[in-house]
């Protein structure tokens, strides 16, 4: 909890000291939502149920997001409701949460970027459809977002991977013996900048 505190007050200053910083070209508001498919990160196993049970671990997010931008770097903080769901063997896990991603930009070619950055992490409400196999985790959490997107004028698309990285998880004693479950997503986002006025 401590850590977590602290490294929201880092972020927090790092985005302060940008803005104050950076020279506004390009910066501005915007609003985004997407698709999420939740993942245990077995990949090639799961890539035939994306197809034959495309909605057993999809779920959605909305939200806003401030660029900040200068040259070809941009810093982009952004608040995202989410609500998703993922099956395992134990049975379904439903939840909503809050998310902050702050990531930083890099333009690699005129319309496609890279992106990169810490993401904090509230939950909301979690449903278990047997609570009594689930180690219910901590509601506070943080990971990592990292991804590639396209850019055409104020319209964006990005496809980006999250993976939680402290110990909110969830224990399959049944399934995996001793090893946890962090939970993991695969974001493909569609955003919309509210072009500046100037």
């Amino acid at each position: 909890m401590k850590n977590l505190i602290q490294s929201i007050a880092v972020a927090v200053l790092v985005f302060l000291v940008a803005q104050g910083a950076l020279a506004q070209q390009g910066s501005g508001f915007g609003f985004k939502g997407g698709l999420n498919y939740n993942t245990s990160g077995k990949y090639f196993q799961e890539a035939g149920d994306i197809f034959s049970q495309p909605g057993e671990n999809m779920g959605y997010h909305v939200g806003v997001f401030y660029q900040l931008t200068s040259y070809d770097i941009a810093l982009r903080p952004e608040l995202i409701f989410t609500q998703s769901q993922f099956e395992t063997d134990l049975g379904k896990v439903e939840y909503q949460k809050i998310d902050l991603p702050i990531l930083v930009k890099m333009r690699l070619f005129q319309v496609i970027g890279f992106s990169i950055g810490p993401s904090f992490h509230y939950t909301l409400q979690e449903k278990f459809s047997q609570p009594d196999l689930f180690e219910k985790p901590n509601p506070l959490g943080l990971g990592f977002q990292m991804g590639l997107g396209v850019n055409f004028g104020p319209v964006g698309l990005d496809l980006r991977f999250e993976r939680e990285l402290n110990e909110n998880k969830y224990t399959f004693e049944n399934v995996l013996g001793k090893e946890d479950y962090k939970r993991q997503q695969l974001i493909l986002g569609l955003s919309f900048k509210i072009p500046s006025s100037k």
